[in-house]
């Protein structure tokens, strides 16, 4: 008989969901660092045709709310910010990664890695970019990890 513990099948889909999120992820921030300015100049016409969307269907007073949030996006997009929102998930998907190679071969510290990617995640972009594009960003980035986090929490028993 073997004393290798046996990794749980969900355990293992959450490995490798979180493995292809993570390369898909790294391929994805990379495009961005690339050519920061074509990724600026898009999220600006993103934001924009959002806000006119939401314009068309607004009624009530917080419109001129929404509007000055848009516009403030709008004014933070740039190239330096769309750089910087890179390499910071750049660094999340690697802890990412690297924690879901470690919960793969039931090491708990790879949860904790993974813990500490989200907090990378959230709150670099809130210091680093600061304003409501750092608040997107921030929330952006997290927002399936969170729920991936919970669902690893579950998996703990089984990890040394």
């Amino acid at each position: 008989m073997s004393d290798t513990p046996i990794r749980p099948t969900f355990l293992t889909i959450l490995c490798f969901l979180t493995f292809m999120s993570s390369v898909s992820g790294l391929w994805t921030q990379s495009e961005r660092l690339w050519s920061p300015g074509i990724m600026a100049d898009k999220t600006r016409e993103t934001f924009e045709e959002v806000r006119e969307k939401l314009d068309k269907q607004a009624t009530t007073a917080d419109t001129q709310t929404m509007d000055k949030m848009f516009e403030d996006v709008i004014e933070q997009t740039t190239p330096k910010s769309i750089a910087t929102g890179a390499i910071i998930m750049l660094i999340f998907e690697s802890f990412s990664l690297y924690a879901a190679y470690l919960m793969w071969n039931l090491q708990k510290k790879g949860f904790y890695l993974y813990m500490g990617g989200i907090a990378v995640a959230f709150l670099a972009p809130l210091f680093l970019i600061g304003g409501w594009l750092g608040v997107i960003t921030s929330v952006a980035g997290i927002f399936l990890s969170i729920f991936m986090l919970i669902l690893y929490a579950f998996n703990l028993k089984h990890m040394r």
